[in-house]
């Protein structure tokens, strides 16, 4: 009985709040399953594709220009905050999410700039993707500067491990693993290994 209540709870309740969300989405090509507490703002600028799940208490905000697109069997989990434009003069870019990707429990996706997300790719709890950076040169408040955006590229392939951070304008290349705790802060090539604070490459698989 307990496996049963699971599975309800899990698939069938979050599948029949999805099917009812679809109707106001810009886009939704399969099945959708979306988590108790889930909000979603600005759902007419959200694709998704088929078999994609976001978890409990999740916080999606879409308002952008390019909107969010999200690929084929593609798990969101419980607690994930999305959030691409802050000042409604100057709205955030888009966020693309690929085919067969899973991202973590709590993870932070702010995209003022671009985010994109390859193909297979494994994100872990707490990760933070920040896709905008304060400028802060010259002697002025910081306050008044206003702030930079490059935009973060994560390739295919990629695995991300638990509470690591990615800043702004770096891409993260094809096949790579960041290790836990890693702030990224620079570009690194295919397959690299990073570690640290701020991350470094230790080796290339």
């Amino acid at each position: 009985m307990a496996v049963l209540t699971n599975l309800a709870q899990k698939g069938l309740v979050p599948l029949i709040r999805g099917t009812f969300v679809k109707i106001w989405l810009a886009e939704a090509r399969g099945s959708f399953f979306l988590g108790k507490g889930c909000k979603i703002l600005n759902k007419s600028m959200l694709k998704i594709g088929n078999n994609v799940y976001i978890g409990n208490y999740g916080y999606l905000d879409c308002l952008s220009v390019d909107g969010v697109t999200i690929g084929n069997s593609v798990t969101i989990r419980e607690g994930c905050w999305v959030q691409l434009t802050s000042h409604y003069d100057k709205p955030g870019e888009g966020i693309t999410i690929g085919n067969n990707v899973y991202i973590g429990p709590r993870s932070i996706l702010g995209a003022a700039a671009q985010i994109t997300i390859g193909d297979r790719c494994q994100l872990g709890a707490n990760v933070s993707l920040i896709a905008e950076n304060h400028a802060f040169s010259g002697e002025g408040d910081i306050f008044e500067q206003g702030v930079v955006r490059k935009g973060i590229c994560i390739e295919r392939d990629v695995w991300i491990g638990n509470n690591v951070t990615v800043l702004d304008g770096v891409t993260v290349g094809e096949g790579s693993v960041l290790g836990a705790g890693t702030v990224l802060t620079r570009s690194v090539p295919a397959r690299s290994v990073v570690v640290g604070v701020p991350g470094r490459v230790i080796k290339t698989r």
